[in-house]
């Protein structure tokens, strides 16, 4: 039987104990003699996440880490013998989520009052951040020290030696990885990035990879592909190897590598190769302090890559540069100016400049001051005495050949000290410039010439110097708005040229490029200029020529945007093309439901309804309004879609007489999104005639000005705001279209240059400046005006003027025929169209006649040839395999006269061929969704008109 729980014995102040106990940080517990817990503190359920109630009554090793159950029980069995008073040691303890902490127990027997045991009692002390920290430190200490060996090493290591063995030997022991190893990246012939093992460390056991041909010359892509990208980027590859992708784990596993670590080694930020770390016994992950000191060790590697690349650079320029010397058409030399005194080297080309070989300038230290020119002498004997004052700065003297002629030479010279700073030598370079000052000369002549052929440039020119215009043309005076030159002399071009680059820029080479040149009244102009520099009264300077091709843009800009709005009109076309032919059939098959039920509904004022819905019957009156709203919202679908189809015709320039209120709710519908958030949408529509316009160029134009209105006005205060649509007809009969807002309005200084092509009010990518400049040529072009009206902070009204053609009278709406129309015959009527449903449509509304279905174009000529004979053929016009027009002209060849029967019907999609059949042939055209009285009346007509024909 289970002995009970012992509790402890508290005396008279236990309450004031207890909450004393309760509040400590330390565990303090009690057990029995077989090791049960008998007490525990709420601090027990803080260290190790087990409430209290859980733990009481299980025994403490359950509690402990695995490795821990089994230590030496000897200092508990001492304490137990009464050898000792307490014990004290470190334990893991277990804790709810799985991991461990690091406690430090201490223990004493407790006794009853005759002095037997009862079991023991004392505290747990967590010291686990404590430890994490000194095993931080421990380890970081370990590593220091590997670094400073590996460092030591490196300095150490003799030119040209073994850079890598000596220093992966302190990495392997201070990381515990099973293997360090280095691999260097280089390039196949093809260009491929290759990398090959280097150099290599093993943990005893470890087997080495070193003489492995397959890490040899191994391709980093496809399969390393992640290795470059991250390694360059100066990130660490580390991980488990069993989630590295299946391409990594076919080069990994075979080796045995459970978990690696992956530094780059970079010079001079390039990737070179990388040094790894792999574990081979554990599947160990490296923690963050690792990763950082192991970078370091990378990056002392790095650097010592990168000394011994300088200094093999350096032997190689070194190399280069006696190689230059002895080849360079310039001449080299260094004069020594202590004793003996005179020329200590003289590149071998001074016999092919000066006449004077190195032979001879070593044999004659006076040699120069005698050849230079007795005006030179004195600037000589400093450049070789004293160049201080020179130094990097080219100075030229004349020098004479033996020949007799005269050559320039450009000197650049620099001292040369000793230790203690005292010059000893001159190094100098002579380069031959007789040519160039010869041009020169020949240029300074030739500049008066240039200054008249810039006066006579039809072009605006300029030329600066040190940023300052200093000379301009007439072109530029006005083209830029003044009167005399002198205005413009003195002040920068790039005051007037935005966009261009400073003339120091320019020097290089010439410049080319499209910039704005701003006139004195503020007024912008589209100009190339074209930078380059020369020398202009014998000084360094830059001319600019600018040929305004503001008109030229202006057009340019025009046929981009008339390419573009084709772009968006073709595809308007194939999105109304797509959406119609569904809406035709579920239009029709609508309004086919919607005629049924209203047949099918009981008569009466509704009581009918109630009762058949009493006896369970379907409510047919509810069911015809959901086809009511269904049709509603299938017929704003088919507006929306014209709509679609005013943008998808091409850019005719025809005008016709046009409906400005249809134009304007067309325009309202486009930019309802745009309105919405910003403003109410109010009309006040006049009693106008018809318009002469092209209804897709004014459509533009109105939207333009919605849009401009709409975008004027800051969003959130919809409320607040109005945009008005206005029409009326002056005094002149014609029309008048006025497009209002309550926006912020259009400053006062640039109202007068809203429709100046490329200007805009607006931030940088929202307007490109050209739509109100099209308007205005639009209106232009079709005879009317656009003017503006705006107060800053009050509003804009755009005022747009239209003419109206005399002989139009206004429409009027015709009256309905009240005479009822004779009943058409029955006739056989052919259906071509790809779509079924379509054909299923046109069946139903043609259920009066005999309707037969083709489904292509090939299926409509094999009906024929079967001897199918139709009064009226409905062709699709725009179909996969035949075409309607491929379709009609076969019937105009094999069935003469069935042509005359063959009625159009399309979605709208057409390409510019079938536009140009279309309206080359009289036959009619039907629009998808189909109007139904429509199409009855004109399968009627051909049906009358082929009985009547047989009749006759």
């Amino acid at each position: 039987m289970q002995k009970p729980h012992s509790t402890p014995d508290w005396t008279s102040n236990e309450h004031r104990y207890r909450g004393v106990i309760d509040s400590l940080r330390e565990v303090v517990f009690q057990t029995d003699l077989a090791g049960t817990w008998t007490f525990l503190n709420p601090a027990w359920t803080d260290i190790t996440g087990f409430s209290v109630e859980e733990s009481l009554g299980r025994s403490f090793s359950e509690f402990l880490h695995p490795d821990d159950r089994d230590r030496d029980p000897e200092p508990l069995q001492k304490l137990f013998a009464g050898e000792v008073d307490f014990v004290r040691h470190e334990m893991r303890y277990l804790t709810r989520d799985g991991s461990y902490r690091w406690v430090e127990v201490f223990a004493r027997l407790m006794h009853d009052d005759d002095g037997g045991i009862l079991g023991t009692a004392g505290t747990l002390n967590d010291f686990t951040e404590r430890k994490a920290a000194d095993g931080a430190l421990a380890r970081r200490e370990r590593y220091l020290t590997a670094l400073v060996d590996m460092q030591q090493r490196l300095l150490a290591t003799q030119d040209g030696g073994d850079l890598y063995g000596p220093a992966l030997a302190p990495l392997g022991h201070a990381s515990g990885a099973s293997r360090v190893y280095v691999f260097e990246l280089h390039r196949a012939q093809d260009g491929a990035i290759l990398s090959s093992q280097r150099a290599e460390w093993c943990a005893p056991g470890v087997k080495p990879e070193i003489d492995n041909p397959d890490l040899q010359n191994v391709p980093m892509e496809p399969a390393l592909r992640r290795w470059t990208e991250t390694l360059s980027r100066g990130d660490v590859i580390e991980g488990l190897v069993e989630s590295f992708p299946a391409s990594e784990r076919e080069l990994l596993e075979p080796q045995g590598i459970l978990s690696l670590l992956v530094l780059p080694l970079r010079v001079r930020g390039v990737l070179t190769g990388f040094v790894g770390f792999d574990n081979t016994f554990e599947a160990r992950r490296w923690d963050r302090l690792e990763v950082d000191l192991l970078s370091a060790a990378a990056g002392a590697i790095s650097m010592a890559l990168e000394r011994r690349e300088s200094e093999r650079a350096l032997r190689e320029r070194e190399r280069r540069f006696r190689q230059l010397a002895e080849n360079a058409s310039d001449v080299l030399y260094v004069y020594r100016r202590e004793a003996p005194r005179g020329f200590a080297y003289v590149s071998r080309v001074a016999h092919t400049k000066l006449g004077y070989g190195p032979v001879a300038h070593y044999a004659d230290a006076e040699l120069w001051y005698r050849r230079v020119h007795e005006e030179d002498r004195a600037l000589m004997e400093q450049l070789l005495e004293a160049p201080e004052p020179f130094q990097g700065a080219p100075v030229v003297v004349r020098f004479l050949h033996p020949d007799g002629r005269t050559l320039w030479l450009e000197h650049v010279v620099a001292p040369v000290t000793d230790a203690s700073g005292r010059m000893v030598a001159v190094e100098g370079l002579a380069r031959d410039i007789t040519e160039r000052r010869q041009a020169e000369e020949a240029l300074r002549l030739s500049e008066a010439s240039f200054r008249a052929l810039l006066e006579g440039v039809p072009d605006a020119a300029a030329i600066e110097r040190d940023n300052q215009i200093v000379y301009a043309n007439a072109a530029l005076v006005a083209t830029l708005g003044f009167e005399r030159a002198d205005q413009l002399v003195g002040r920068p071009l790039t005051e007037f040229v935005r966009d261009m680059r400073s003339p120091d820029a320019v020097r290089a080479g010439a410049l080319t490029g499209e910039r704005r040149l701003v006139r004195r009244d503020g007024r912008t102009r589209v100009a190339e200029v074209v930078s380059l520099p020369l020398r202009f009264d014998g000084q360094p300077a830059v001319v600019s020529i600018a040929r305004d091709v503001t008109e030229q843009r202006q057009l340019q800009a025009r046929l981009t945007l008339a390419d573009r709005l084709a772009s968006v009109g073709t595809l308007a076309a194939g999105i109304a093309h797509e959406i119609n032919n569904p809406l035709a059939f579920v239009l029709s098959n609508l309004g086919f439901l919607s005629d049924e039920f209203s047949r099918s509904l009981p008569p009466g004022d509704g009581a009918a309804a109630l009762q058949a819905r009493l006896k369970g019957e379907p409510d047919l009156g509810e069911w015809q309004e959901v086809l009511q709203e269904a049709c509603e919202g299938a017929e704003r679908v088919r507006q929306i879609v014209r709509q679609l189809k005013t943008f998808s015709r091409p850019d005719e320039e025809r005008v016709s007489p046009l409906d400005v209120h249809a134009v304007l709710e067309s325009v309202a519908m486009m930019a309802a999104n745009e309105i919405r958030h910003r403003a109410q949408l109010r009309r006040d529509y006049g009693d106008i005639p018809p318009v002469m316009a092209n209804e897709g160029k004014l459509s533009q134009v109105f939207l333009n000005l919605v849009v401009n209105a709409a975008q004027a006005i800051p969003e959130g205060a919809a409320h607040r705001h109005e945009i008005r649509l206005a029409t009326r007809v002056d005094g002149a009969g014609r029309v008048v279209v006025e497009v209002a807002d309550t926006g912020v309005g259009i400053a006062r200084e640039v109202i007068d240059r809203i429709f100046d092509p490329f200007f805009t009010t607006k931030p940088v990518g929202v307007g490109t400046g050209l739509g109100l400049s099209i308007c205005h040529s639009i209106i232009s072009g079709l005879g009317g005006d656009i003017t503006v009206d705006s107060e800053p902070e009050r509003g804009t009204l755009f005022r747009v003027v239209l003419p109206t053609p005399e002989t139009v009278e206004r429409a009027k709406p015709s009256e309905p025929d009240s005479r009822q129309a004779p009943r058409a015959p029955r006739g056989r009527v052919l259906v071509v169209d790809d779509e079924p449903a379509v054909g299923r449509v046109l069946q139903r509304i043609l259920r009066e006649h005999q309707v037969d279905v083709a489904c292509s174009g090939r299926q409509a000529l094999e009906l024929l040839e079967r001897g199918l004979k139709p009064d009226a053929v409905l062709c699709d016009v725009m179909m996969p395999d035949l075409t309607g027009r491929d379709v009609y002209e076969a019937v105009r060849r094999e069935y003469a006269g069935l042509e005359h029967r063959f009625v159009f019907v399309s979605g709208g999609a057409f390409t510019s061929g079938a536009r140009d059949f279309l309206a080359s042939i009289p036959n009619l055209l039907l629009e998808k969704p189909f109007d139904e009285a429509r199409v009855r009346g004109v399968v009627e007509e051909l049906v009358r008109q082929r009985q009547s024909a047989h009749d006759a």
